[in-house]
């Protein structure tokens, strides 16, 4: 997350800038000190040698530089870099910007008490001077959304203001070959301004509700109504489960949206679980050719995997996502909150997903899981904060240059194709994430078999997931023929392959097309008989 703060000389953008970056834990920049570093001098040198003109355009080169940058940073700006109409657009546009106001007789006290020189008050009347500037710059100041005042309220207060307006979280996902960018916003509890963000997009449009009954029950109150007051918003709701990721249900949803005269301009808000945001998704990437998409996930599954990344689907003769496509949202949006209604099974599914991101990248996420068992469990804030920024960089780190699953992001998968064939062999009696555990273990079982995991790395994944008390093994009725039988149609199959995502240790993970539905029946017997555990 970039925070930006904008406003006057003499603001006190650079000290609010300091307690905000220490009181979240990190870096700290101030945007003209920046400037002085790269040109090698001091501002009132570049102001004179090369004037002002000159010292805008490498102002708005530094602004862009951290902008863009992947670190996460409180930025204080001079009090003229928001004066570049596109610089502004995109500060707003992409980062957490807020506008500290000051008098002009209050920059005159200031300055006089500084020892810092302003080149722009080199007059003979600089009270008259700032009077001139501010009038100039008011509209451009006032265009800044969010605004502080700082005759009011001292840094301290002003720090303080700003982390209640905040997300608690912030992460961009960036879709390389698409050009795509978009915010996972993450708050521990109801935020006002974050969820203005929503509201903004959907002033004036229509909207398309697709909704868990339970989760409108739960949560629903007060958000209905702020998105009913912006929007024209037609319901959808829904009994959340694989099962409504069918045919009859997308039809269901095409007919709504067909008699309410949406057009491409209009929304879809897909508020529940995984299954919820598959379905959404996969309506709003097909009707029309692309409705747009915010997703609003409320389980860990969803909040933590499904939700970003574009895949939408739905299931097809009992075989899952068999039906879908790839459709980024314009913004994911959520609250840890949210968790703290779901039934225990329900986390653990999700934590399944984080187990093998843990898997595909080793430390710190593994170690965290190890040694943060109790606390992950009752999801305290602070650690789930941690997880879900590990989990959310490390799916854009897979998905960014891959999004159509051809390579990299294939590692994703990881379980996924044993998973897959126990939720379809039992009929979707088991939660996704329980279905992947399973998945994994069976995977590490299989690299152990074949000699490239080596038996600790192997002890320490099957331990990971019994401290959890994970179930490693499907129903007794079910076997190797049953498994492989979904196996054979298992969606990431691609040129005849069977493409399986094996570990060469723990962070270490490779592709293998080495096993098909024949050839893995012999490990399945080995594995479902339990003899190695």
């Amino acid at each position: 997350m970039k925070i930006f703060l904008a406003g006057f000389m003499a603001a006190g953008k650079s000290t609010v800038a300091k307690i905000l970056a220490e009181k979240q834990d990190l870096k700290f920049y101030d945007n003209d000190e920046e400037i002085v570093k790269r040109e090698g001098k001091s501002i009132p040198e570049i102001f004179a040698q090369h004037g002002e003109a000159y010292f805008r355009k490498v102002e708005k080169e530094t602004v862009n530089h951290l902008l863009e940058s992947k670190e996460d940073a409180v930025i204080a700006l001079g009090g003229g870099a928001v004066l570049d109409d596109e610089l502004r657009e995109k500060l707003i546009e992409e980062s957490e910007i807020f506008c500290i106001d000051v008098s002009a007789e209050e920059v005159i006290k200031r300055c006089a008490d500084s020892e810092i020189v302003r080149p722009l008050l080199e007059v003979d009347d600089p009270l008259k001077k700032v009077r001139k500037l501010l009038e100039e710059r008011r509209e451009v100041y006032q265009d800044i959304p969010e605004h502080i005042d700082s005759n009011q309220h001292g840094p301290e207060e002003i720090a303080e203001e700003i982390l209640k307006r905040i997300p608690d979280q912030k992460i961009e996902i960036k879709i390389e070959n698409n050009d795509i960018e978009y915010p996972v916003i993450i708050n521990n509890t109801y935020k006002k301004n974050s969820f203005k963000k929503i509201l903004n997009k959907i002033a004036g449009r229509k909207v398309l509700l697709v909704a868990d009954k339970e989760v409108i029950t739960l949560h629903g109150k007060g958000f209905i109504e702020l998105l009913e007051e912006q929007a024209e918003i037609v319901e959808f709701k829904l009994e959340a489960g694989e099962k409504i990721k069918d045919l009859k249900y997308l039809n269901q949803a095409y007919d709504i949206l067909y008699d309410n005269n949406f057009t491409r301009s209009d929304y879809v808000i897909a508020f529940g679980g995984g299954t919820i945001g598959d379905l959404a998704g996969f309506i709003a990437s097909t009707y029309l050719r692309g409705l747009k998409l915010i997703q609003m996930p409320t389980t860990l599954i969803s909040q933590l995997d499904s939700s970003v990344g574009g895949k939408t689907a739905v299931n097809f003769k009992d075989t899952k996502n068999l039906i879908g496509s790839f459709y980024q949202a314009e913004m994911v949006y959520y609250h840890l909150d949210w968790l703290k209604t779901l039934p225990k099974a329900e986390i653990k599914s999700g934590l399944g997903e984080v187990i093998k991101y843990a898997i595909l990248d080793g430390d710190p996420l593994f170690s965290l899981l190890k040694s943060n068992q109790g606390e992950i469990l009752k999801l305290e804030e602070k650690i789930m904060q941690r997880i879900s920024k590990i989990s959310l960089e490390m799916k854009n780190y897979y998905v960014a240059e891959d999004v159509k699953d051809k390579g990299l992001r294939k590692k994703l998968n990881l379980g996924h194709s044993f998973g897959h064939a126990v939720e379809g062999a039992e009929k979707f009696k088991y939660k996704h994430g329980e279905a992947v555990v399973m998945g994994i273990s069976f995977t590490a079982f299989l690299s152990n078999k074949i000699g490239v995991l080596n038996d600790q790395s192997f002890r320490d994944i099957i331990n990971l997931l019994q401290n959890f008390n994970y179930q490693l093994f499907p129903s007794k009725n079910i076997g190797p023929d049953d498994l492989a039988q979904y196996i054979a149609h298992d969606k990431k199959i691609s040129d005849n392959k069977m493409w399986w995502v094996l570990i060469n240790d723990i962070g270490d993970t490779y592709l293998s097309d080495k096993f098909d539905h024949k050839n893995i029946k012999k490990y399945l017997e080995e594995y479902l008989c339990k003899k190695w555990l």
